[in-house]
């Protein structure tokens, strides 16, 4: 049976009901006048005019069902309460509700608050100049609101620390639109799908990609090959990234190298004999070949773990003792290295260079994962290098979940299976508990989207081994997620400011972590799960957002000619980050790019490239 949905006039107020139901009010404003227009079922164009010009409005929407979940996306999460660190906790600091500028959040300002039957999301238009703001009032009623001009505050979320509130002006003007989506609640902390459906039709475009796969795959294979070097007697391995230095006026290769995580030393490596297999470069094949033999010869530890990061000789147990070898070794570092460990055996024998160790390395760390699992299926985030647990708890674990499946196919032991599946079972519980995933971006402890994206590959995994429908709903329901930290417009800088005259477009990127505000090319990691899920629910929205990723994520890749900030980028690098909202370094600067140019977007884009049988969706 269909739901009446009809907006009445009530005293002041304009009131949506549900057949006879009362679900929300908008408060009316003396000298104002609300229009709702419908835009489709549940959704509405709310415009408010004033009768005469003012410099600063407020659009207020109260929910009349007690507030159950609420969510500012990529910024707040039902109040941010898991983590450390400076990051958005509650929906007000000492009693002052957080107003968040349209540009912080993955639809612009907006809210989404959900209660027992029915959830609202408010949201503006692409263009901005608004904020956003949420808040209970004393009947635990969601009261969801627009303001302007921009503002944020009590305080402003910079990185790891608050700076003083920041409040702009505009000239008067008499209209202000907002938009209304009305959902029902079937399950909890669920309704907010059909918001990020409608919001993603709403704000629809036609993409044109900056360049082919093809001349992505030249550019990132330059990259990787002169990120190659010989660090100290023996040890090969790829720096993480390049940085510039300016008493060299250059950008120059970081030091050290690490598996995973930033550095990617192992995924590098069998990007580089992948294409050795098409081209038959031998100086490709060499290199990654001495990088996997370093990391053997030197990380793996007795227990089957093995070191994460390599900045000095290990064998020089001064170096342990001087602090050059960490000794936290994490579980997304750890994960990363059994799968491609596991991939790199292969490519090595296809190249007719076999390395067994390769393989013994990857089933050492499995067979680690089969003894540090925990009776809850839950693994560490981290461990010493004794095997003692360093960090219990975070949903970056999940990174340990990957490999087992290899292990399991590899062997036919059903042990690395029933972990996998009970690893998978912990984690994808305590996410549909909360809501969120955790401790996946490593430089903070909080919620974000980085932990989501090996559950999301896992849930597919799981599907594809047990045929089990329901994996392949949590898969969804796990996209949904990670869709709220990708951005659904595209911002409009200020014409001055360097983002806006590279072009950088925020559209189809993703935020990285509720303490750490700034956007980067992260969802090429799980493009190919986005291309799966619209195959396998028939639902076009996941190929387009799969291609809306790709699009942001070869934004700006140099071509060994592009010039940032009077700087000459080398062939194939590009920035980590953007810091398209109020987020950076004591230096205050926004609208700007990072200037740290890490290989791990185009290790992501080449894994991606990889996984897909065709590429016709990054066209």
């Amino acid at each position: 049976m269909t739901t009446k949905m009809l907006w009445r006039k009530m005293d002041k107020n304009t009131c949506l009901f549900a057949d006879d139901n009362l679900i929300a009010a908008i408060p009316g404003l003396d000298g104002c006048e609300d229009c709702l227009e419908e835009l489709g079922e549940g959704a509405w164009r709310w415009t408010r005019h004033s009768a005469a010009p003012v410099d600063s409005m407020t659009l207020e929407i109260v929910q009349q069902d007690s507030m159950s979940y609420w969510m500012v996306p990529s910024v707040n999460y039902n109040g941010n309460g898991w983590g450390s660190g400076a990051q958005y906790f509650g929906y007000a600091c000492e009693g002052t509700p957080w107003t968040y500028a349209w540009h912080r959040v993955a639809v612009p300002a907006c809210t989404y608050a959900e209660g027992k039957s029915w959830g609202i999301g408010l949201f503006g238009e692409e263009e901005g100049g608004m904020s956003c703001s949420i808040r209970a009032d004393e009947e635990n009623r969601a009261v969801q609101a627009l303001l302007w001009p921009e503002q944020e505050g009590p305080k402003v979320l910079f990185k790891r620390s608050w700076e003083p509130p920041f409040h702009g002006a505009m000239a008067p003007r008499q209209d202000f639109t907002g938009i209304i989506k009305l959902v029902p609640v079937t399950r909890p902390r669920a309704g907010y799908h059909e918001v990020l459906d409608f919001a993603w039709q709403y704000f629809a475009r036609p993409l044109t990609m900056e360049k082919s796969p093809e001349t992505v795959t030249r550019l990132d294979t330059l990259y990787f090959r002169s990120l190659w070097w010989k660090q100290f007697d023996g040890v090969t391995g790829f720096s993480s990234g390049m940085h510039w230095v300016e008493s060299q006026a250059a950008f120059v290769k970081t030091e050290g190298f690490e598996i995973g995580w930033v550095g990617q030393n192992a995924s590098v490596a069998c990007l580089l004999l992948r294409e050795y297999l098409r081209t038959g470069d031998e100086d490709l094949r060499n290199k990654a070949i001495s990088v996997l033999d370093s990391w053997v010869r030197y990380a793996v530890l007795d227990n089957g773990l093995m070191l994460v990061k390599l900045r000095s000789d290990p064998k020089h147990l001064d170096s342990i003792t001087n602090g050059d070898i960490p000794m936290v070794l994490d579980a997304c570092n750890l994960g990363t290295a059994a799968t491609y460990f596991f991939k790199a055996g292969k490519l090595a024998e296809q190249a007719g260079v076999p390395r067994p160790e390769y393989t013994k390395t990857a089933m050492g760390l499995c067979d680690f994962a089969l003894r540090a699992q925990q009776e809850s299926g839950e693994f560490a985030k981290s461990w010493f290098i004794d095997g003692s647990i360093d960090s219990r708890h975070g949903s970056v674990g999940a990174f340990m979940i990957l490999p087992l499946f290899d292990a399991w196919q590899l062997t036919g032991e059903r042990r690395y299976l029933d972990c996998a599946l009970k690893a998978f079972a912990f984690y994808n519980g305590e996410f549909e508990r909360t809501g969120y995933t955790t401790a996946g971006a490593l430089d903070s402890n909080c919620i974000d989207k980085e932990s989501a994206a090996p559950l999301l590959r896992a849930a597919l995994k799981c599907y594809h081994a047990t045929q089990e429908q329901r994996y392949a709903e949590a898969a969804e329901d796990i996209a949904y997620y990670l869709a709220t930290w990708q951005w659904h417009y595209s911002t409009a800088f200020p014409e001055d400011s360097l983002a806006a005259r590279i072009g950088y477009d925020t559209y189809g990127g993703t935020a990285v972590s509720a303490a750490h505000n700034a956007q980067d090319p992260y969802g090429l990691y799980y493009i190919p799960e986005y291309v799966e899920l619209a195959e396998l629910t028939h639902k076009k929205i996941w190929y387009d957002r799969a291609r809306a990723l790709w699009y942001n994520g070869i934004q700006l890749i140099s071509d060994g000619t592009l010039v940032v900030n009077n700087r000459v980028r080398p062939a194939g690098s590009q920035d980590e980050s953007v810091r398209h909202t109020r987020w950076g370094r004591m230096d205050k600067r926004i609208f700007v790019p990072s200037e740290w140019l890490p290989s791990w977007p185009g290790t992501f884009r080449e894994v991606t490239l990889d996984m897909l049988d065709e590429w016709e969706v990054l066209r």
